[in-house]
């Protein structure tokens, strides 16, 4: 009798989220599925809550003793060329790259688990599987939508008669790796995560709860690895089952106000869909619960739409890359500058909250077009309602149109970085100048230029290691981790575990914190510094005493 693998532990490899808190959708998506089929699935995230990888590593195989590992692997890098603290570095342009960190965990795990199978998964992976796997010198991945070849794989493994039949599988044979055809995605009935992983609710309650109403791209942009991920084909949810999971969320995750839709794009292939979800948003009443945020193409978007969004509450993140058709044109955008103009003036219209992303540098870009796009941004405005968000460069990614034009040497002298295999590293394309110099010259003609100051620091560090101790109810160890922070991370999660622990009762450690931060800080912060952090701990400190009364 072979051995059976029904303990499955996901490790969330994205060193990342100690700067920005992005849970790991995906794979819980796959914990779920698993679990309604009978399967124990945990997820983890290695790189807290001690600075030491290894021993975080040896602490989670310890208490979940695995008989498989799927490492989830969101992104390959930020895709931003222009990092201040970046680990990739050269005069042309500064990047992180996230493989390293992830190789670290395989040889970690192999080195104390060498029996456990690995298998890797994740919109980063998809990207480039082979190469990955190679890298990270593993047998196993997973490419596309995870949860039915997950579940198969466990059925099968090791038996490589078996492992040819798993869709989207891909897997060393002998010297060589072997891609199975993939499966077209299609939704199963009312199947929403009722209850999200735990261990992430400061992500939830910070940056907003992910809830996905469809899969697939037909856009054709030179630089975007959607398609590769998700595929052309559009599978959408009944809006029904996206308002029962909101309606859900709401009563579970009671500190949850805004929701983020992670499509692609909200509003294409066009207005058929969004329409029909927003009017049932509308009735539900959810509308006066949640703030919704997604991202969106400027077309297609008309007067009608816009109203329905401002009504149901919606913030529009609008993906432009640049106001010059030349350049638009060139990276086979499906709208033009005009269309740019009407959307923004629409959202100005109907009061809509408005993110403009854009991206210098992609090819069809001169010192002209970069001109337009910036006199464009200083008409309209940064205000209450709208901003601008920028990267520099278009990051080279394996199989994107942007990919074959630098394979075909169209882009001699345009590109930064190592081209190497898949193009794992970081490497960019960048015109009319390299990553840096562009965006110093963007950055003198804006007020208020873009700083891509994403340090991973001691002190994120400790704040989101006390928030993901409390967000596990280890209350003990949250309080003693929270005690051993200095000031400035203690300021910046005190409310978050004060809430926590009231909520769950524990009035007594509420008042531990807030009276050892009161002290920390009259005995070791500067005088007024900390002032109104001082006056909100002593209200505090007043509602337990008279709740204790």
């Amino acid at each position: 009798m072979g051995k059976t693998y029904r303990n499955v532990l996901l490790l969330y490899t994205d060193r990342y989220y100690v700067v920005k808190q992005v849970y790991p959708f995906g794979l819980d998506l796959i914990a779920n599925y698993l679990r309604q089929s009978g399967y124990q699935a945990v997820i983890e995230y290695p790189f807290l809550t001690q600075t030491d990888i290894e021993k975080n590593l040896s602490d989670i195989l310890d208490k979940t003793n695995p008989d498989v590992i799927g490492l989830g692997l969101r992104n390959l890098d930020t895709t931003m060329a222009c990092e201040q603290y970046g680990d990739v570095t050269c005069p042309d342009f500064s990047a992180f790259f996230f493989l390293p960190d992830v190789r670290r965990i395989v040889e970690i795990i192999k080195r104390q688990r060498p029996e456990i199978p690995l298998i890797a998964g994740g919109g980063g992976f998809s990207i480039s599987p082979v190469p990955i796997l190679q890298y990270l010198d593993i047998d196993y991945g997973v490419v596309g939508e995870g949860e039915e070849p997950f579940l198969r794989f466990l059925e099968a493994v090791p038996d490589r008669q078996k492992l040819s039949s798993v869709p989207n599988l891909v897997y060393r044979d002998k010297a060589a790796y072997r891609i199975n055809p993939r499966k077209a995605y299609a939704f199963r009935g009312n199947d929403p995560i009722l209850s999200r992983d735990s261990k992430f609710n400061y992500a939830f309650e910070t940056a907003g709860m992910p809830v996905q109403v469809k899969r697939g791209c037909n856009q054709n942009c030179s630089y975007c690895v959607e398609p590769l991920i998700e595929g052309r084909t559009f599978s959408f949810r009944e809006p029904d089952h996206v308002i029962s999971e909101l309606k859900a969320i709401s009563k579970i995750h009671e500190s949850v106000r805004s929701i983020f839709f992670v499509d692609t794009e909200f509003n294409i292939p066009d207005l058929r869909y969004p329409l029909q979800l927003i009017k049932h948003i509308m009735e539900s009443g959810l509308n006066r619960y949640f703030r919704f945020s997604s991202q969106f193409l400027p077309r297609p978007f008309d007067a009608d739409f816009a109203k329905l969004l401002a009504d149901a509450g919606f913030s529009v993140i609008l993906t432009c890359d640049s106001f010059s058709d030349t350049v638009l044109e060139m990276n086979n955008k499906s709208y033009r500058n005009n269309d740019i103009t009407a959307t923004i003036e629409l959202c100005e219209t109907h009061g809509i909250d408005c993110t403009v992303n854009l991206i210098f540098g992609l090819p069809g870009e001169t010192f002209e077009t970069v001109d337009l796009t910036l006199e464009a941004m200083l008409t309209y405005g940064e205000n209450r309602l709208r901003r601008y968000e920028y990267t520099v460069g278009g990051r080279i990614y394996n199989g994107t149109p942007l990919c074959r034009l630098v394979e075909a040497g169209n882009a001699d002298g345009q590109t930064y970085g190592r081209k190497t295999h898949g193009y794992l590293e970081p490497c960019f394309y960048c015109s009319p100048s390299s990553p840096l110099a562009l965006k110093s010259y963007i950055d003198k003609a804006l007020p208020s230029p873009m700083a891509f100051g994403n340090r991973i620091d001691t002190r994120m560090h400790q704040h989101l290691s006390v928030a993901y101790l409390a967000d596990q109810g280890l209350w003990s160890q949250a309080v003693k981790k929270f005690l051993a922070c200095d000031i400035p991370a203690q300021t910046t999660i005190y409310d978050y575990l004060f809430k926590k622990l009231t909520e769950n009762n524990r009035l007594k450690s509420a008042q531990t914190i807030s009276e050892q931060l009161l002290k920390n800080i009259f005995q070791n912060a500067p005088q007024g510094q900390y002032d109104d952090q001082v006056r909100v701990i002593q209200h505090y400190l007043s509602l337990l005493n008279l709740y204790s009364e």
